[in-house]
């Protein structure tokens, strides 16, 4: 590990120790498990939308997903105001819908790193592993934020796997609906008696999908669904019954279109996560290209105790990207890690190398410290200074504080 690489993990170990701990998960969190990037209209989405595109933006144009997505619901909404048959942009709604599906399913997506043999003995294990991580923060401290412009599943997955119980803004088992009040509620466990302390469960995350998931639909709303919002188990097969679409921002409902919820609820949660006092917002594979998301880090900013922590990897710098442009204003609460070195600014490599193992840390610490002080113990014997009764309680305590610590994992 460089030495650079040494100093950006104990800058990220301090922020992790703040009250307030967001994290902002963009493509690259999942670029290696296959899942595309949709700036622009993959490849093999084109050739199916070449008359939408040059419809709505002209010949040789190649718009984000989202974009066109975006202008074919809002022309479905139009024409459906106007009492115009909306048959030929439902097909292409549906298309576009199938391709997302298809392609972001983790579950079915070819890995693009191939000689990695923790990622093909499990697919999700750096997913798990920056999950497990981060609730590696003492319990008393808020829950930390996780949130993902990506549709895919890799973080639920993961924590599924985990046993980790994530507070993601939907209640119900059978019937599972969107209610954002959930995102205020949290989990205790009673004590021993029934007038005893009751104490905080461990292994919760809140988690927000600011621009919807492959397990979200909207449905007609209902007396037990007031926004209409459903979540389903997410199989291999796409499959949208009756009216029922895709919950995938920008989303137009029946009644308007633009930010709607629960993505207007969203983002008000991503503000307030970050505009708390000691925050600190670790932006992972993010690139900076949404300009509703920027606009509300640009609002922290304005908060003095606020930090900005950048890892996103870019083979090439380029000098008026976004996260470039952060750069210049040469602010100390805005830490970038090197673009181009992969050590550090690949989700990978910010795991391996970045991200610290809280527990690891603090038992080579103890270990360093205990045998720093067995050699500095000014003796003539060498045997007494092994046994003296200083190392001996500091081997004891460490040995104590090992036992007494429940640890999530």
């Amino acid at each position: 590990m460089t030495d650079s690489s040494n100093e950006n993990k104990l800058r990220v170990k301090k922020y992790l120790g703040l009250e307030n701990v967001s994290i902002l998960a963009g493509a690259g969190t999942s670029w290696h498990l296959g899942a595309p990037v949709i700036r622009s209209i993959p490849d093999g989405l084109i050739q199916t939308c070449e008359k939408d595109i040059n419809t709505y933006f002209g010949e040789g144009k190649n718009p984000s997903f989202e974009d066109l997505m975006n202008c074919l619901q809002a022309d479905r909404f139009i024409k459906e105001k106007k009492g115009e048959s909306t048959t030929e942009i439902d097909d292409s709604i549906k298309n576009m819908q199938k391709w997302l599906f298809d392609n972001c399913n983790t579950e079915k997506t070819k890995l693009n790193i191939t000689d990695n043999e923790r990622l093909n003995k499990n697919r999700y294990h750096f997913h798990e592993t920056f999950v497990k991580r981060l609730l590696q923060r003492p319990n008393n401290l808020k829950r930390a934020n996780l949130f993902t412009t990506n549709y895919d599943m890799a973080f639920d997955y993961a924590l599924d796997n985990l046993g980790i119980h994530y507070i993601n803004g939907f209640m119900g088992v059978h019937n599972r609906c969107f209610r954002p009040e959930v995102y205020d509620y949290d989990l205790y466990y009673p004590g021993q008696s029934v007038t005893g302390k009751v104490h905080r469960a461990e292994k919760v995350l809140k988690y927000y999908k600011i621009h919807g998931s492959l397990s979200w639909l909207a449905t007609k709303p209902s007396v037990s669904n007031t926004y209409g919002i459903k979540e389903i188990p997410l199989n291999n097969e796409f499959k949208v019954e009756d009216d029922n679409e895709l919950m995938v921002y920008p989303c137009v409902s029946k009644k308007s279109f633009t930010l709607d919820l629960p993505y207007s609820e969203l983002f008000r949660q991503f503000s307030q996560a970050i505009n708390q006092p000691q925050s600190v917002l670790f932006c992972v594979g993010y690139s900076f290209y949404d300009e509703h998301i920027n606009d509300i880090i640009k609002q922290a900013l304005s908060i003095p105790s606020f930090t900005l922590i950048i890892a996103n990897f870019s083979p090439v710098k380029d000098p008026n990207s976004p996260i470039e442009e952060l750069r210049k204003l040469k602010d100390k609460r805005i830490i970038i890690l090197d673009e181009t070195d992969s050590s550090q600014s690949t989700f990978i490599g910010f795991i391996d190398n970045i991200m610290p193992d809280l527990y690891e840390e603090e038992e080579n610490e103890a270990i360093e410290e205990t045998i720093q002080k067995l050699y500095e113990a000014k003796t003539s014997n060498p045997k007494e200074s092994i046994i003296s009764n200083e190392p001996n309680e500091i081997i004891e305590e460490n040995i104590q504080e090992e036992d007494s610590d429940d640890l999530p994992f």
